[in-house]
């Protein structure tokens, strides 16, 4: 009496659970595709208002300094600014764009073109004081230390994900199992109450 109804609701259910299993995985695929294109804007927005800010901070503190030709303080500054880690390099030019003075000029951008063929972090500020440019600073960013930085971030985010959809699907199962059992046991319930 039971069989062919029973046999209805196992097609049934493997039906679901099929559908349930490829829309898991479009999920799951989408998602790291969502990852990765967030992960290569942030980094592009990162890399961006991080040259931004240590080139205005730069061309602030510099400003006093390079008026007065200050020549103690301006390697000072210099120095504090190239503690940054991100900071490969500075140079600072007058208003006419000679350059004053060239710090850690080991770090060559047209070797970083040839060589890695990768165009390098370059953030240029003007330098102002009383209103009028009084020269501009460089600074020469660190590719490879802010994509070792975006990248762990990048991983440590990526293992959350994995983690929250691991855990997400235990419960789908706990639930789904506890949701079975309960219907098995709500039949048998309203089986007994039939054959009495």
């Amino acid at each position: 009496m039971f069989a062919p109804q029973s046999s209805k609701f196992s097609i049934i259910k493997r039906i679901s659970n099929f559908i349930l299993a490829v829309l898991i995985v479009i999920i799951c695929v989408n998602l790291w595709l969502m990852h990765t294109k967030n992960a290569y804007e942030w980094y592009s927005l990162e890399s961006e208002q991080l040259g931004r800010s240590l080139a205005s901070q730069a061309a602030r503190m510099l400003a006093g300094p390079l008026s007065s030709g200050d020549t103690t303080s301006i390697e000072n500054y210099v120095n504090t600014i190239e503690t940054d880690s991100f900071v490969k390099g500075t140079s600072l030019f007058d208003a006419n764009g000679k350059v004053i003075k060239s710090f850690n000029e080991d770090y060559s951008v047209i070797e970083q073109f040839r060589v890695l063929n990768e165009p390098p972090l370059i953030f240029v500020e003007d330098i102002v004081f009383d209103n009028r440019t009084i020269g501009y600073v460089k600074l020469l960013l660190d590719r490879d230390g802010i994509i070792a930085h975006h990248e762990a971030f990048n991983q440590n985010q990526l293992i959350q994900t994995i983690l929250a959809m691991v855990l997400t699907g235990f419960c789908a199962a706990i639930v789904t199992r506890l949701f079975y059992k309960f219907r098995e046991n709500y039949w048998l319930h309203q089986r007994e109450n039939k054959s009495e």
